[in-house]
């Protein structure tokens, strides 16, 4: 029954930054108490052989803003507490503050984040991929081998972004890449030749990438889509591209190992 009990358990890493001496105590107490919960926090160090999954901000300190610069921290639950919280908090919290109530709305955030993963099973958020070894052409390169080359347009605004997505593309045997600034140019170019795979940035600057992703799949059912963000992905963003027919919703830049796999996944 105990042994039962402890393997139930689901340990959380906190990265914690500022705070009063007063304050972490207090948040010390309740990771301890949190030991008989079905979900246990702890303190992550810089040491800590795993990964943390939440940053615990003070916006009242001066590491706040180190802590919204540091890229690292793009992939963490971000839980702020102060005033003038950033659009990307998940949780945002007011002093004065009552530890045990933070405690329950995190649990209750990351069972949600839980119940929205498990109705996603095609999805890939997986946004920590470790490189692939593989050295073998993908499934798409090998599939357009006896006739015309797949086609694959990759549409963003950064000129830096297009050609690195261009030279990952290379390496896994895709050569015939074509390349639109905007959503404007990209329909052109949809308009005009037929394309196995459109690698598109949610985030461009003349259009709504969700209304360009609708015109698209009704003119070109045969599109796979990989979508790739400059921001945080949420799961509203992941839900919304699983219903739409994406393979994947994707940080930038793509890691090449993880680019490569879903370019394998491709039929």
């Amino acid at each position: 029954m105990g042994e039962s009990a402890v393997t139930a358990v689901k340990r959380v890493f906190v990265k914690v930054s500022g705070f009063s001496d007063e304050e972490r105590h207090a948040l010390g107490a309740q990771f301890r108490l949190s030991e008989s919960r079905p979900t246990a926090y702890s303190l992550w160090l810089k040491d800590e052989e795993d990964a943390a999954g939440v940053v615990l901000v003070d916006g009242d300190s001066w590491e706040a803003a180190l802590e919204l610069a540091n890229p690292a921290n793009d992939r963490l639950l971000l839980v702020w507490v102060g005033q003038q919280a950033p659009a990307r908090a998940s949780l945002a919290v007011a002093r004065p503050l009552h530890w045990g109530a933070v405690m329950e709305r995190l649990d209750a955030l990351l069972a949600s984040r839980a119940k929205d993963s498990a109705v996603l099973p095609e999805l890939d958020l997986d946004l920590d991929f470790d490189a692939y070894s593989r050295t073998d052409p993908s499934p798409l390169a090998l599939q357009q081998a006896d006739s015309e080359p797949a086609a694959v347009l990759v549409v963003d605004a950064d000129d830096s972004a297009r050609l690195y997505l261009r030279a990952k593309l290379a390496s896994a045997g895709l050569l015939r890449v074509d390349e639109a600034g905007s959503g404007a140019q990209a329909l052109q170019l949809l308009d005009s030749r037929c394309y196995k795979l459109v690698i598109l940035d949610l985030d461009l600057p003349d259009t709504d990438s969700w209304k360009l992703i609708k015109q698209v799949k009704a003119a070109r059912p045969a599109v796979d889509f990989l979508l790739l963000t400059g921001s945080h992905v949420s799961w509203l963003d992941g839900m919304r591209g699983w219903l739409a027919g994406a393979r994947a919703c994707q940080r930038k830049p793509l890691h090449p190992g993880k680019l490569k796999q879903l370019l394998g996944n491709l039929r």
